[in-house]
């Protein structure tokens, strides 16, 4: 059986904490952290009794998201397993909360979730919901979604950043999309 690799974005609600306790009743054992973050005692790698199965529990604080990455020869089985005992962020999930919650700070967290929870997989559908962000018509839903844009490294967007690094009103935002167009160029070693 070879190995996988399942990365699950923690929603909102939930934390590494939970995460912790939940591997922790799984037979699961911490064996590192980073060393000047002995402030959060659950960040770090976990590992199965077997040592067959690895699971990194992190926060980016710069975006404010926490995510678990599941590696090892039962990762799906050990993530829908994570995933029935703490809330995580899906697209679909993300799509609705990005129709119902219309606010700023709303929609940010919501465009960097997307980013994040899609990965480097293309998704139409997280797709979608980046380019209307693109769209939107404050310059700092568009500058949050040229990150979450990078974020994924998608090459799909390519041609839309070129349009928007030639016609966007806003300069800031124009330099940005062409910043983030250039990354994403085959060649860039973006993926």
């Amino acid at each position: 059986m070879s190995a996988s690799f399942v990365r699950l974005v923690l929603a909102p609600v939930a934390d590494i904490e939970s995460a912790a306790e939940v591997l922790g009743s799984l037979g699961f054992t911490r064996h590192s952290a980073p060393a000047a973050d002995a402030d959060k005692p659950a960040e770090g790698t976990w590992l199965s009794a077997d040592a067959a199965t690895r699971v990194d529990c992190a926060k980016d604080d710069l975006i404010d998201i926490s995510y678990i990455d599941v590696c090892g020869v039962n990762a799906p089985d050990l993530a829908e397993t994570i995933q029935s005992q703490i809330p995580m962020d899906s697209i679909p999930q993300l799509l609705t909360r990005a129709i119902t919650d219309r606010g700023t700070d709303a929609l940010i967290d919501i465009l960097y979730r997307t980013a994040v929870v899609a990965g480097a997989t293309y998704d139409p559908q997280a797709f979608a919901l980046m380019r209307r962000g693109l769209n939107d018509p404050h310059p700092i839903i568009r500058r949050a979604s040229l990150v979450a844009v990078s974020i994924t490294g998608w090459e799909e967007f390519v041609p839309v950043l070129d349009e928007i690094s030639r016609q966007d009103p806003e300069g800031e935002v124009r330099d940005q999309a062409a910043r983030v167009r250039d990354g994403l160029k085959p060649g860039a070693g973006n993926h």
